[in-house]
């Protein structure tokens, strides 16, 4: 912004306005350059960025320059600008916080779909398991005892049982457990194989 020249830096705010309204464009720029000061404070003073701020004072040059022909007391244009810059500080500011809450808002529409996407997947991931589980069960069923038996205290029970304990309560040699045990998993796997 140029400097002002002097001639319309002395006249009154009326005289200014007048000017203005005139189309002199260096009137304009002369009463913009008077209350810049005024108006980067306001938005400065309630705690606004300085990016805010620039923001808020080329709003009210806008609207300045929109109401300056309805301006009823034009010596009263500082407190009408102060009040001005005020509202639109506070416009801003409800403007920031609805575009917060906004933000906010779809964040928490995102979790809660990210939730219910996982909730879907656990319970795809549950009903699967249950049915390869009764896919196994069936297999199970189709084995000799002696293979369910073993099979069943091997992978089947909460407590991994030790081989002492296998032998112990299928009346076996623990050094016949694993090559049994080989023998009922490939049944297992062929019962299972043939079942698809």
């Amino acid at each position: 912004m140029t400097e002002a020249p002097l001639h319309l830096i002395e006249l009154s705010d009326r005289e200014l306005v007048e000017a203005c309204l005139s189309d002199n464009s260096a009137a304009w720029e002369a009463l913009i350059r008077r209350y810049e000061r005024l108006i980067y404070s306001v938005p400065i003073r309630l705690g606004m960025s300085p990016q805010e701020a620039v923001d808020i004072f080329q709003s009210v040059c806008f609207i300045l320059f929109k109401k300056l022909a309805t301006l009823r007391d034009h010596e009263r244009l500082y407190s009408w600008l102060i009040t001005t810059t005020t509202r639109e500080c506070w416009r801003a500011g409800a403007q920031r916080r609805r575009e917060s809450e906004r933000s906010q808002s779809n964040g928490r529409e995102r979790q809660s779909s990210q939730e219910t996407h996982t909730a879907e997947q656990l319970a795809y991931e549950r009903r699967l398991a249950e049915e390869r589980h009764e896919v196994v069960r069936r297999a199970m069923s189709q084995l000799p005892e002696r293979c369910r038996e073993l099979l069943t205290m091997l992978y089947f029970l909460s407590e991994e049982p030790t081989y002492e304990d296998v032998a112990r309560n299928l009346n076996m040699p623990i050094s016949s457990i694993g090559p049994t045990r080989g023998r009922c998993l490939a049944k297992l796997k062929r019962i299972l194989r043939d079942s698809f």
